[in-house]
């Protein structure tokens, strides 16, 4: 867990740097159990802590290696990764007010802040929530990635398989050459 005091945050700001094992984090072993993905090194971070007015603003990075399945060929590859990211949180909403001076309310997540309890800040579940945008939606061991054959699973990666195609559906061949005026 990666709970720091707010009193440790001095003007000057506060740098952290470290690593926490991905068994840390229940959502990346959840990750895990499905077998297609696997953390092969810890979560490292490097954090900078400071406070803006009644702020506290968090720039960060995050960086592991993560072993994945390819989305086409199924060949467990490994990826290293790293993000960017910055956080705010506070202990209330600041006040609004549009172009006219009226008041208007809006949502924590819509000011992109995080609402502030006690005297302490936990950082562990926002580098969670890092790590997992992150990963790649449709992971690939490359760009060029043939996958495999639909009708006997070779990889087309490593060898060409001797299926034929699959003949055309003549059904609606008829169709093809319909208009509509």
């Amino acid at each position: 867990m990666l709970i720091i005091q707010l009193d440790e945050i001095k003007d000057a700001g506060l740098l952290l740097e470290g690593s926490l094992p991905p068994e840390e984090f229940p959502q990346l072993n959840a990750l895990g159990d499905d077998g297609f993905t696997r953390f092969t090194g810890p979560v490292q971070y490097r954090l900078n802590i400071s406070r803006i007015a009644d702020m506290i603003e968090v720039r960060g990075e995050v960086e592991s290696v993560v072993e994945l399945s390819c989305g086409r060929c199924l060949e467990r590859y490994t990826m290293p990764f790293s993000t960017n990211f910055s956080l705010a949180f506070a202990r209330q909403l600041p006040d609004c007010v549009d172009d006219d001076g009226e008041e208007i309310e809006l949502s924590a997540e819509e000011l992109g802040l995080t609402l502030l309890e006690g005297d302490e800040l936990s950082l562990s579940d926002q580098l969670q929530e890092q790590v997992l945008m992150a990963l790649p939606i449709k992971p690939l061991c490359h760009q060029d990635c043939k996958g495999i054959c639909a009708q006997c699973g070779a990889s087309l990666n490593s060898e060409k398989c001797s299926c034929q195609e699959p003949a055309f559906d003549t059904r609606f061949a008829s169709l093809k050459n319909f208009k509509v005026k």
